[in-house]
């Protein structure tokens, strides 16, 4: 990993160096001024799941989140019905251009239904009543019989969707209320050594899409293989002097630079939605560019900004906070030269956001006669504060608009956007006469 970010970061030295001297003569570059894209994939934030996809605010967007009860997923026979049950929401989201992001439970608080289901309850697990959280009832998670279960739906789950393009994240779920990772119930608390059975079966299975768990320096969460979610971000995130805050716990477990290579998100603290959206205070709420300067998130449930009915300034603040979280890449270089008669179109993307983006959707450079994907770096290999510089070659005499675009990740999904003024899902670069 090191070794080819290094290779990476060379050759992008020398190509830049490369592109620096002299154009072609004709070539005129476009404006390359700075404006920041609103939405784009696998980052930003997000409203739950509606069936017809309607956001009350009109406010666009490239994820839903959507929750699913592990008595979905399996018959009362022990028969795996994973993908029955979640095919329809993914067909949903994706036809409107949006990707995924899911997390399985077994406990709901507040929820009158059975979230189990029959099979885990004829295992012979026991059951707890609470009361807290607005009551509900949780399964006994320190039953081995319970932990083998759900191993082994981990498995199943990664074999039907690992890689799916339509989902851009999973978090971990499945363990204590809300599948957050902590129960009310001390004695149906997971042992650690379970606890990392979940946790090192979805980083054995999961070879591609990135998996995120609650809390930082739970068992198996160490070693840089799994990314982690802030579900009361901007409420209990950056504060050095409370030990169960998110980032002191990054801190203590020495996973403050996971987000290089792992994902995080999370929700936006309910209860600090609509103060931060109206701009303002609410008492223990943190500062929004703080937390996301600090933990490099990449994307937030935030329901309320989908449900509220915003006026045009409170658009106009949660579209500027959603476009803060993530990568962001802009064009800030082009050339165009002859090289031993071969025509070279180099363009260099910056990534001025807070993390990288953490699938590749490829970068494409064409003409009205037809587009090349680009060689010479990676869009999910640009670090922030990094560039990356593409290239493509041609024998062919070129004239006209030259463009460059990134490509989607699935058909009819949203293209990732430049943020360049008069940038689409296309940006041109310039022009050859």
């Amino acid at each position: 990993m090191f070794f080819s970010s290094l290779v990476l970061k060379i050759s992008a030295f020398f190509l830049s160096i490369l592109m620096s001297l002299g154009s072609l003569s004709g070539f005129t570059a476009s404006k390359l001024e700075y404006k920041q894209a609103s939405v784009n994939p696998m980052k930003g934030f997000m409203p739950f799941y509606k069936e017809d996809g309607e956001s009350d605010s009109n406010l666009d967007y490239s994820m839903e989140w959507f929750y699913i009860p592990m008595s979905e997923l399996v018959s009362v026979y022990g028969e795996f019905t994973i993908k029955q049950a979640i095919e329809p929401y993914l067909e949903n989201i994706s036809s409107r251009g949006n990707q995924a992001v899911f997390r399985v439970y077994l406990d709901y608080p507040g929820k009158d239904e059975d979230s189990t289901g029959e099979y885990i309850r004829s295992l012979g697990v026991k059951f707890y009543e609470y009361e807290q959280y607005g009551g509900g009832v949780t399964p006994d998670y320190s039953d081995d019989r319970l932990i083998d279960f759900l191993e082994k739906f981990v498995y199943k789950l990664a074999e039907e969707y690992d890689g799916d393009p339509r989902i851009a994240y999973i978090t971990a779920g499945l363990i204590g209320h809300w599948g957050e990772w902590h129960v009310c119930v001390d004695d149906a608390a997971p042992e650690k050594q379970q606890k990392e059975r979940i946790i090192t079966a979805y980083e054995n299975a999961f070879k591609t899409t990135k998996i995120l768990t609650r809390y930082p320096g739970d068992p198996g969460t160490k070693n840089g293989k799994i990314g982690f979610h802030d579900d009361s971000f901007t409420y209990e995130t950056i504060d050095d002097t409370k030990d169960w805050f998110f980032c002191t716990k990054l801190k203590k477990n020495k996973l403050t630079n996971v987000w290089k290579s792992q994902a995080i998100g999370g929700e936006f603290r309910p209860e600090c939605q609509e103060p931060f959206i109206k701009g303002e205070e609410f008492e223990g709420m943190q500062n929004y560019d703080g937390c996301v300067n600090k933990t490099h998130c990449s994307f937030l449930m935030m329901q309320n900004a989908f449900t509220m009915g915003l006026s045009d300034s409170q658009k106009e603040t949660v579209s500027n906070a959603s476009a803060k979280l993530g990568y962001d890449f802009y064009i800030d270089k082009v050339n165009v030269k002859k090289i031993f008669g071969k025509t070279y179109i180099f363009v260099r993307i910056m990534n001025d956001g807070v993390a990288p983006i953490y699938a590749d959707p490829g970068v494409y450079i064409g003409t009205d006669s037809g587009e090349v994907k680009a060689s010479g770096a990676e869009l999910d290999k640009i670090q922030p504060g990094e560039y990356g510089v593409f290239y493509i070659k041609t024998d062919e005499d070129i004239t006209g608009e030259i463009y460059v675009r990134a490509g989607n990740f699935f058909n009819k999904g949203k293209c990732v956007r430049f943020s360049n003024v008069n940038a689409d899902d296309r940006f041109v670069i310039g022009t050859i006469e």
